[in-house]
């Protein structure tokens, strides 16, 4: 025959848990378990997340700081006269010294004494004050020069005679240019 259950107790909480049987029990505890463990991972994942986003915020803040647009910094105002200077003191130093002075001395032969040479670098000029024994020696040296390719141009500005000297030698002065090419 079939069992019967027969039970005139009033219902509550405790006899509805008493009525449980132990495959629900069991079934419960793993879920409770499973729920347990599911809200500890998603603790740690949040904690991750805000440690990783707040890494992104500072990495952020450091790329913004780096591309940031830096002010154009502020031009300078060089008055005419002071640009002036500074380009002739530039022309100075780019002078072909080298160039002139070997085209002067590979001209010069040891008869001529060659006792100042001033360069003018915005008028590509050279001056030279030489002494020869001769007239003649004299036109010689302008003529070897003249040939120079480096200078394009020649010219005696000056001579006279040395009186106080005893050889009278003859003190002269020239002006050689140069070509732009010869730089």
């Amino acid at each position: 025959m079939k069992r019967l259950h027969v039970d005139f107790a009033p219902r509550s909480v405790w006899r509805v848990i008493a009525r449980i049987g132990r495959m629900s029990w069991a079934f419960g505890g793993i879920g409770f378990l499973l729920c347990l463990g599911a809200a500890i991972a998603a603790f740690h994942l949040s904690k991750q997340r805000d440690t990783e986003e707040a890494e992104l915020q500072r990495l952020q803040t450091e790329l913004a700081k780096r591309t940031a647009p830096r002010p154009a910094p502020k031009r300078m105002v060089i008055p005419d006269a002071q640009a002036a200077a500074v380009n002739s003191a530039i022309a100075q130093l780019n002078l072909p010294w080298r160039d002139v002075f070997d085209a002067v001395e590979s001209a010069t032969p040891a008869s001529i004494a060659l006792l100042a040479l001033e360069p003018d670098a915005k008028k590509h000029l050279v001056r030279g004050l030489a002494e020869a024994k001769s007239s003649d020696g004299m036109i010689a040296y302008i003529e070897q020069l003249k040939q120079q390719a480096f200078f394009g141009a020649v010219i005696l500005t000056r001579h006279e005679i040395n009186e106080q000297d005893p050889n009278q030698p003859i003190r002269f002065q020239f002006e050689a240019q140069w070509t732009e090419a010869a730089q």
